[in-house]
């Protein structure tokens, strides 16, 4: 067995297939993954990319010649996943997925039954060392049950439906459109035909879009442009919060200041969090808090195990608007109070090395800002602020700038990106 070393990242084993890795890693890794967590029953599910069936065929023949028991329930959405990691009480699971890489990119997500994902930091490095030292076949082979998808898939949307609140009488003629292929979007066409709600793909007052694995949520409006994620999240935060029920929320360190000032008017307790979901969902756990969200379209509940319910959100934000008779955009113009520059992807060959060398330059700029380096470097003013982050994910700076006028905003914008692209 050959790989690349690289397909090892800091939340999940992601690479081309065929190239960096292929069918007998996926063998090896079932049964690394056995001895990694000493445990005997594991979930498996899988994306729809072209070999991805093959990968779970080859990873469940290597759970259970290590003597693990399979729950397999073939294709599935990453949220959907996660209900069921927790209904059915493993010991652990593997989602046979890519997210949203290209389809050419095969992966591998591991995760304690407890629905953590295991990354660089709490134990992926070791999976990776248990895969170079083998291991003997065990002599209890395990056995893969039989599966319970159906009832299970069933049971996902009766759940995400009565979390919502929604309700099929408040429909008042709304108009939906799903962008998109793949399971997130397949999964959202059932629901919406389940429950009366009528799809237009020409004409429409709103659109959902999901990813590769359909955890992050995109919304937009009915001229096609997204709605930010952090508005989306402030949406759903208001509507679950009461007079006797204040919320508690994780959110990105990047999030915008006209969200978090209304969470603070309604009294929601705040946690602010590095990006990235894992971390997101960590911090979630550690507070019991309610929701947690970051700008990629992660939206995470507690009441999913502190894991994405996307259909979940997708209701609740066609509950708010059938019930207000408001649209998306009069809907979030509330959270407007602050302009943003959104995420600004800056190329860099070495982001972690870039950063570095950056960080100086920029305090020595702005050295009477407030600086907070809980991921990148963020600078604050009274009436503007920016974080500069290199990506988990891909070779790139990310900048987001926000400032209460709109001409501040862009000399900031300028200001920065002139130090960082030198």
């Amino acid at each position: 067995m050959k790989f690349n070393p690289e397909i090892f990242r800091d939340y999940d084993i992601r690479g081309v297939y065929g190239k960096d890795f292929d069918a007998s890693f996926a063998f090896q890794l079932g049964g690394a993954f056995v001895r990694y967590l000493n445990r005997k029953k594991f979930l498996v599910a899988r994306d729809g990319r072209d070999f991805s069936q093959a990968l779970a065929e080859s990873l469940i023949e290597g759970i259970t010649s290590a003597g693990g028991d399979v729950e397999y329930i073939g294709l599935a959405s990453l949220p959907f996943f996660y209900f069921v990691l927790e209904k059915l009480g493993v010991d652990g699971g593997v989602m046979v997925t890519a997210s949203h890489n290209p389809p050419e990119y095969g992966g591998f997500k591991l995760f304690r039954g407890d629905g953590s994902q295991i990354d660089s930091e709490s134990g992926l490095s070791v999976v990776e060392q248990l895969l170079a030292t083998g291991g003997e076949i065990s002599r209890y082979g395990g056995r893969v049950g039989k599966s319970q998808a159906g009832e299970l898939k069933r049971k996902y949307t009766e759940y995400a439906k009565k979390e919502s609140g929604f309700n099929p009488a408040d429909i008042k003629g709304l108009k939906v459109k799903i962008k998109g292929e793949g399971i997130g979007a397949e999964e959202a066409k059932i629901l919406l035909s389940d429950i009366g709600i009528s799809r237009d793909e020409a004409q429409f007052d709103i659109a959902f879009s999901f990813d590769g694995d359909a955890d992050r949520l995109i919304v937009l409006n009915g001229a096609d442009e997204q709605i930010l994620p952090d508005f989306i999240l402030g949406l759903i935060v208001k509507d679950k919060r009461g007079f006797f029920s204040k919320p508690k929320v994780v959110h990105a360190l990047n999030f915008s200041k006209g969200v978090l000032e209304k969470f603070e008017g309604w009294g929601v307790k705040t946690y602010e969090s590095k990006v990235g979901r894992p971390h997101i969902r960590e911090l979630m756990v550690k507070h019991h808090a309610d929701y947690g969200g970051e700008l990629s379209g992660h939206i995470l509940f507690k009441n999913n195990n502190y894991c994405e319910l996307p259909l979940e959100a997708m209701l609740t934000i066609l509950k708010i608007i059938a019930r207000t008779d408001k649209d998306i955009d009069q809907l979030v113009e509330e959270f407007k109070t602050w302009f943003n520059s959104g995420e600004i992807n800056i190329g860099s060959e070495n982001p972690g090395k870039n950063m570095a060398n950056l960080v100086p330059l920029l305090k020595e700029k702005y050295t009477d800002g407030r600086y907070k380096e809980l991921d990148g470097l963020t600078v604050e003013y009274p009436d503007w602020w920016f974080n500069l982050r290199p990506s988990n994910t891909e070779p790139i700076l990310r900048l987001v700038v926000e400032a209460k006028t709109k001409n501040l905003l862009n000399e900031k914008v300028g200001e920065i990106m002139k130090i960082v692209e030198v």
